[in-house]
């Protein structure tokens, strides 16, 4: 008798496929990562869409990014300039990209295949990137600048990567350790590379988190490794990290002035800020007489949103990074007490990637990266994988005892049927 078979989706199988090939595009540079996540976006949402698809993936950020959205339109609304705002509205809708993410993620292996390529297409990307830093002179103010061409960018994409791979090199198992192990080898020159500072301090930030995570008391020996590298650094490296602390050096001063200038703009617009425009023409008005250097942001995520979008998008913005944290962070307390064999790729992920998402706020501090397309996709894609994570079936070595009902999956909506597999369906 011949079993029954499953008749393949085409369209959810096509989708994966996208989805493979998005992951595998967002270490590079604007132009792919965008063909990529147009079409898996609009591949997901015929999935979703069509009559009898599966069902919409409900994330914490969903409701976050429509607040966002909204606060959008009313920035651009009442802009200064609002025909050069409401084109950026359209920026808020990459944050559809967590439960395209999420959905996709639910199958576990799809996901690891999809982190397999984001991991490999990285490290293709640093070689690229090292590559030209030492055929043009591997010294500042040359900089690794990667496949985005800005050293800013590039260094938010590193390090976005660089905090996951480290929670899988602490917490993952077998190949998925050592190849985190080997992407670091290439991520953490490259970082270093990329001279840029806000990065270096984002992804301090997320390894003193995966420290304090694993083991608390770990973290003066972080501190006193961070002090020992700094002292032995080559002079110009020394130099950069030592100047965050500086008051007089010129990128620190010409930051404060934008700070400053952004402030004065938020007491004028309180509400609903300057709207969302390049900034360069007001950046003018409202600079102080020591302000040298044009800005069109004011590298900074909070001062920027407080200029340009006022204390509502202050509001949007706090109601947003709760959101993402609470989908990044979802499968955290559940993998804290996994010991040996039974942790892995699972546990690992929501930790790299709440990792990831501090230091990514850290670094808005100094820079405007909510602002960077490259880097909003990529973090997106990440907190989706991660919040999909929490519930896949725990990973357990067959070999290791293990004590009774420790195995078990925690029931979850996200255990659902492989793409290409026969959907959910709506009653």
């Amino acid at each position: 008798m011949k079993r029954p078979s499953v008749v393949a989706d085409p369209v959810a199988s096509v989708a994966s496929i996208a989805f493979l090939l998005l992951a595998a595009s967002l270490p590079w540079s604007i132009a792919p990562i965008s063909i990529a996540v147009v079409s898996t976006a609009a591949l997901t949402l015929a999935v979703w869409w069509r009559p009898g698809g599966a069902l919409w993936t409900r994330t914490p950020v969903d409701l976050p990014a429509l607040g966002w959205l909204c606060a959008l339109v009313l920035a651009a609304a009442f802009a200064q300039d609002p025909a050069a705002s409401w084109p950026r509205v359209a920026k808020g809708l990459l944050l559809l990209l967590v439960p395209v993410a999420a959905y996709h993620a639910r199958d576990a292996a799809l996901a690891r295949r999809a982190l397999a390529a984001l991991f490999v297409s990285t490290g293709v990307a640093a070689i690229y990137a090292l590559g030209r830093f030492v055929a043009q002179g591997p010294a500042f103010p040359n900089r690794v600048r990667g496949a985005v061409g800005h050293p800013l960018t590039y260094g938010g994409q590193v390090m976005l990567v660089a905090a996951l791979a480290t929670a899988v090199a602490v917490r993952g198992r077998g190949r998925w350790r050592w190849g985190a192990l080997a992407l670091l080898a290439l991520l953490l020159p490259a970082l270093a590379g990329s001279y840029t500072r806000s990065a270096w301090i984002g992804y301090l930030a997320a390894t003193a988190f995966i420290v304090a995570f694993v083991r608390a008391r770990l973290l003066a020996f972080l501190a006193v490794g961070v002090a020992a590298l700094v002292a032995i650094l080559p002079g110009g490296y020394r130099e950069r990290a030592l100047s965050v602390f500086d008051p007089s050096n010129p990128w620190n001063a010409q930051r404060v002035h934008m700070w400053e200038a952004g402030l004065r703009m938020f007491r004028d617009h309180p509400w609903t800020g300057v709207g969302l425009q390049d900034l360069h023409t007001l950046y003018e008005r409202y600079k102080a007489s020591g302000a040298t250097e044009p800005a069109g942001h004011l590298h900074s995520v909070y001062v920027h949103v407080a200029a340009t979008m006022g204390a509502l998008g202050l509001l949007a913005l706090a109601w947003l990074i709760a959101g993402l944290w609470r989908a990044a962070s979802r499968g955290l307390r559940a993998s804290r007490d996994l010991r040996g064999p039974r942790r892995g790729l699972g546990s690992a992920i929501p930790l790299g990637v709440s990792a990831g998402l501090i230091g990514f706020f850290v670094s808005g501090l100094m820079e405007w990266n909510l602002g960077d397309e490259e880097l909003l996709d990529l973090l997106c894609v990440l907190v989706g994988i991660a919040f999909a994570a929490a519930g896949w079936p725990r990973e357990v070595n067959p070999s290791a005892p293990s004590r009774s009902g420790d195995d078990t999956t925690p029931p979850n909506a996200l255990n659902r049927p492989v793409a290409g597999a026969a959907a959910p369906r709506r009653e």
